[in-house]
């Protein structure tokens, strides 16, 4: 949280989900105590009880929470009341959404959070961008400043593995100048988000907790900082064989009326002056050759997903080609001349990427590339 900021104009929603209607196939141990631990969090704090919502399933029982916390259960119906009705008649300055449960990306590549009263013929599920979409724009009046953690897995498919055609939709109005929305995930898509059952936790949603209990209560105002120390810690928990999922985090930003979604380490604001020297062709081939052997670059369609997630005005001022690699070198040598665009490159190809090792090649193929001083 802010410390600037009054906890009184703070609103939160959290969803934690172990049982789901589909049946025991589907349960999971930790969402809902991740739920619990995060709204006494804000509690401690002092955001009014009465402004933090827990959404869960199964219900954890009134002496879980502080005496005046909503509770509510985390159907469909109830889960779309509270985001669609509820919150946007607050008129909430600041918003924090935390969610944790079974996710999946279908094959559109929209990110699906399941409801409670999910079945196996009746997969309910919260189309996540689209609600961001909504959120970023006019028909939610206020919320200017929002934070959403989702600790869900962005596997292509279901817990069951069936296949879920089509997808919610909700309306979006007109962007809204000056609003802010960070969105940090707790895998990249393809990924599961590890959920420790024993320990009744997801494992995003405990390194979360333990860096704000260690004295990062500013990382829920400067989410890109939280997310820079979360990456060191899955990198060290993956380079110890604990873990295979890498956290993700995309931001929009509003300030001049425009709109935009780009990954960790993107700056915001105007770009810098172009740097002056060019690489030769002998420095760029083994970075162009590691992209061309990630699949989603490869795939033209795919490939402009994923530079639609550079700064605009780096986007803008790639030179495209219809070939793979005429393509590849001109983003490369684009992104050389603005500072920080390689690593938001390798971020944005890295979002996408579902081959390890490709996208390992990517990364050290980069770091030769631009050597550390």
């Amino acid at each position: 949280m802010d410390r600037d900021r009054d906890p009184r104009d703070v609103h939160v929603v959290v969803v934690g989900i172990d049982r789901y209607a589909a049946g025991p196939e589907w349960s999971l141990a930790g969402p809902v105590d991740d739920a619990v631990r995060f709204a006494r969090w804000f509690v401690a704090r002092d955001v009014p009880p009465g402004q933090v919502t827990v959404l869960s399933s199964p219900d954890p029982g009134p002496d879980a929470l502080a005496p005046g916390v909503v509770r509510r259960p985390a159907d469909r119906a109830t889960v779309r009341e509270v985001l669609l009705r509820d919150l946007p008649a607050r008129r909430a300055p600041i918003l924090y959404v935390i969610w944790g449960g079974h996710g999946q990306v279908d094959t559109d590549r929209h990110r699906q959070l399941y409801y409670a009263d999910a079945t196996v013929t009746d997969a309910g599920s919260l189309d996540l961008d689209a609600m961001l979409a909504s959120y970023a724009s006019d028909l939610v009046p206020a919320c200017d400043r929002q934070v959403w953690i989702i600790d869900a897995c962005q596997l292509h498919g279901r817990p069951d593995g069936a296949h879920v055609p089509g997808s919610e939709t909700f309306p979006v109005g007109a962007p809204v100048a000056g609003r802010q929305q960070d969105v940090l995930f707790a895998a990249g898509l393809g990924q599961v988000a590890a959920n420790l059952g024993v320990r009744r936790t997801g494992l995003f949603s405990r390194e979360v907790l333990r860096l704000l209990d260690g004295g990062e209560a500013g990382g829920l105002a400067q989410p890109e900082r939280l997310m820079a120390l979360l990456r060191e810690r899955f990198a060290a928990l993956r380079a110890n064989g604990l873990t295979a999922q890498t956290p993700t985090y995309l931001w929009h930003r509003n300030a001049l009326g425009d709109e935009g979604l780009v990954l960790h380490g993107a700056a915001a604001g105007s770009a810098p002056p172009p740097a002056p020297a060019p690489p030769s062709p002998a420095l760029l081939r083994p970075f162009v050759e590691a992209l061309l052997e990630v699949p989603e670059f490869l795939r033209p369609n795919d490939r402009e997903e994923i530079l639609s997630l550079l700064r605009g005005q780096v986007y803008a001022a790639i030179r495209r080609s219809s070939a793979a690699r005429l393509d590849a070198i001109s983003v490369v040598r684009t992104c050389l001349r603005y500072p920080g665009a390689l690593s938001e490159l390798v971020e944005a190809v890295r979002f996408f990427a579902t081959d390890e090792a490709a996208m390992t090649r990517v990364e050290n193929a980069a770091a030769r590339l631009v050597p550390k001083p």
